[in-house]
């Protein structure tokens, strides 16, 4: 691992002189207050302005990760206390860890909060020096993070730092994550390290965390050992700042966004804007202005509108490749409407992704071992894994798009593949052992030592199944989605979207219509159908509860499933849909 270690230390060195040599070139004095006559601005000059502001690109700079250990461990100690009686912190922590953030596979908001005193130092305690070092009182707010770990027994947790209180390596909002479902426990570190001296595309600082907590609010007295978190930085204004990034820009969080308008899409001074609803698809952590974005989205909606237009003029192009190719090489498949940031520059006209959680990457034998591959759709690799998203659609129906893709995906492949996958793994397993394998943790992993192991073993061979996955997606058929079916006089219509070929062979299509989710009796069973409708007589669907299956077919025999997917008492069914027809 010296050699890796090495080798990405040469990376940043090279990316933080080539940063300030950029920097020393670009900066010029400040104007001088005093000179209240503003220069005759000649016509076009904020257009050029803006198209400076451009050709930067995603200029983060890489010296922000200078001063890390990516192999050190950080102990926060936590005392958690009430706030103020009637306050919305008059809570116990026993209140705050009853929060749960995920409904019917769904984020719900449902933060509880306490106060907490923040205090950061060694196995010994806090130390001088340290935040939140002698403090006596409340410094920060705790609550729990996350959306499906919220239902887990061990938490994750957010720590809100008060203004007074400072910053922790220039941040006020730690994340401190347990990733329960992981059996490795440094996924998430591994995908944003990895990803630090990539060009074109922002990282997070992450620090491996032990956390002891003395909840006060049931009487403890002493620290409590709460095992290993990793600590991932959060995108705010002040990341913006310390990554050389605008930090007066616009920046957004995806809760549920696929680049389409809706309702709940409207900008902050539009009478009809619902908070609530907007929050649902996305959260502002920017520039309180929500036009820009919506004139992003109305383009991609504008079939006139060339996708390489669009794509290079308002959405960074190199940004945007490695993003999804660093993805697609990586199986975190989880990134099509959440999981990213969407940051511009205040005076620029582009929109850059930046990534966020990689706790599920390279999963698919950990999957495996725990019994879930089945809930998984044949589309969820790959390009196709894309293909529901408009904005991803129209780019990868390019076939130069594709093979700037697969140029992208195969560069990236140079320095992040089994071989550095496995080392990297290895040396922060010596970090995270100790911990996963002892209490509280071991109680909790959910895997034998022996089958956490071989997860760990098999990351590298993960990653070249994610890399040999994406070879396949780009000769394979795309996959659609299903309508809802509608009654109408004597029959009932199932409609679907076409299938997409890159070849352009003709395509068929077989509709399954059942009383049960796995349609083991269907009452309609159509093949050969050349159309994405099927009409069938009212009599074969009476009034109630309908599940139907569609599945595309090409001449040469390749298929695709539709992207709908369906849960029935806990069992998820890939490619099917359910209706309450009328």
């Amino acid at each position: 691992m010296k050699k890796m270690t090495n080798k990405l230390e040469a990376v940043f060195f090279v990316a933080a002189v080539g940063l300030a040599l950029a920097a020393a070139l670009l900066w010029r004095p400040a104007a001088d207050p005093a000179e209240s006559i503003a220069p005759e601005v000649s016509p076009g000059t904020a257009e050029l302005a803006a198209g400076d502001i451009d050709a930067l690109g995603m200029a983060e700079d890489k010296t922000v990760y200078s001063a890390d250990d990516p192999l050190s461990v950080v102990c926060f100690y936590v005392t958690v206390q009430r706030g103020d009686a009637g306050s919305d912190t008059d809570h116990s922590f026993a209140e705050v860890n009853s929060a749960v953030r995920f409904v019917e596979d769904s984020h719900v908001e449902n933060d509880i909060y306490a106060r907490a005193i923040v205090q950061v130092g060694d196995e010994t305690g806090p130390l001088p020096g340290m935040l939140g070092y002698g403090q006596d009182h409340a410094n920060a707010t705790i609550r729990v993070r996350g959306n499906s770990s919220s239902v887990r027994p061990q938490k994750s947790y957010k720590l809100a730092l008060d203004d007074e209180a400072g910053l922790w390596r220039g941040q006020s909002n730690i994340a401190l994550n347990k990733h329960a479902f992981d059996a490795t426990r440094l996924r998430n570190k591994l995908y944003f390290d990895l990803l630090r001296p990539v060009a074109d595309i922002s990282s997070l600082r992450t620090q491996f965390v032990h956390l002891y907590v003395k909840d006060e609010t049931a009487g403890e007295t002493t620290f409590s050992d709460y095992g290993l978190f990793t600590q991932a930085e959060v995108p705010t204004k002040k990341y913006l700042a310390n990554h050389g990034l605008d930090q007066t820009g616009y920046l957004y969080k995806a809760i549920s966004f696929n680049f389409e308008m809706s309702d709940a899409l409207k900008n902050f001074d539009d009478p009809a804007f619902d908070e609530a609803a907007f929050e649902t698809i996305l959260s502002c952590k920017g520039r309180q202005d929500n036009q820009k974005l919506i004139d992003l989205v109305n383009r991609i909606a504008d079939k006139s509108v060339d996708i390489n237009e669009i794509v290079g003029t308002y959405i960074d192009r190199d940004n945007y490749l490695t993003w999804l190719a660093y993805n697609i090489l990586t199986g975190n498949s989880d990134t099509t409407v959440q999981n990213f940031y969407l940051y511009s520059p205040l005076n620029g006209d582009k929109w850059y992704f930046i990534p966020w959680d990689g706790d599920n990457i390279l999963h698919w034998q950990e999957d495996d071992l725990e019994g879930l591959t089945p809930s998984y759709g044949g589309w969820e690799h790959g390009v196709a894994n894309y293909w529901g998203v408009l904005l991803h659609q129209r780019f990868l129906k390019d076939a130069g798009n594709r093979q700037q893709l697969a140029d992208k995906v195969e560069e990236l492949y140079q320095t992040i593949n089994p071989d550095t996958v496995n080392a990297l793994a290895r040396d922060y397993d010596g970090v995270v052992r100790p911990f996963v394998l002892a209490m509280p943790d071991l109680y909790h992993l959910g895997n034998t030592p022996e089958e956490r192991d071989a997860i760990l073993a098999g990351l590298g061979d993960q990653l070249q199944q994610a890399y040999d996955l994406f070879q396949q997606s780009l000769h394979e058929l795309m996959p659609f989605f299903m309508y809802e079916p509608l009654r109408e006089g004597d029959t009932v219509t199932f409609r679907w979207e076409d299938a997409y070929d890159f070849d352009n062979q003709p395509i068929t299509y077989r509709l399954t219509v059942g009383a049960t989710p796995d349609l083991a009796a269907p009452v309609i069973d159509a093949a050969g159908l050349e159309s994405t409708a099927y009409q069938a007589p009212s009599d074969l669907v009476p009034p109630g509860t309908w599940y139907y299956r569609v599945t595309a077919q090409t001449q040469d025999g390749r298929t695709a499933q539709a992207m709908n997917k369906i849960c029935v008492q806990d069992i998820y069914y890939p490619g099917v849909d359910m209706a309450e027809v009328p």
